[in-house]
């Protein structure tokens, strides 16, 4: 980085927004929006939480940062309604969040206590995720 600056401001030319300075001190493995909206974004993070997005209208901002988790967070999904997410977590845990509000619907521990490193939810039934251990 140029000085003291963040990255928004190190890319701050026409048409390119930066909403990731929430979590400027770590990795952001998984980026991705949900169904059918192209405004709506979602981004895991090393520090354990999830940044829920607004791209328009107006200027990119984050709506909501889910915490909770105690690890990284390695993945998430979006239900194919878009009012449920999911997440799997370096912690051992699965969450399910309402991203409307912020709020943890769910905490489920793996068994073993095992890292968690990716979820999804069933296409035609999002009453059931499946979720992959280390």
């Amino acid at each position: 980085m140029a000085g003291d600056t963040t990255l928004s401001e190190n890319y701050a030319f026409a048409g390119v927004y930066h909403v990731f300075d929430q979590h400027t001190d770590s990795a952001v493995p998984k980026v991705q929006f949900a169904h059918d909206d192209r405004h709506l974004l979602a981004c895991c993070s090393s520090d354990g939480t999830i940044s829920v997005c607004r791209l328009a209208p107006g200027p990119p901002a984050v709506l909501r940062v889910l915490r909770g988790h105690g690890g990284g967070v390695a993945d998430f999904a979006w239900s194919l309604s878009n009012d449920v997410l999911v997440s799997a977590s370096l912690d051992g845990t699965l969450r399910l969040w309402a991203p409307a509000d912020g709020r943890c619907i769910r905490r489920v521990p793996d068994p073993d206590g095992a890292a968690l490193l990716c979820c999804a939810f069933q296409p035609l039934n999002n009453n059931l995720t499946v979720v992959s251990a280390a």
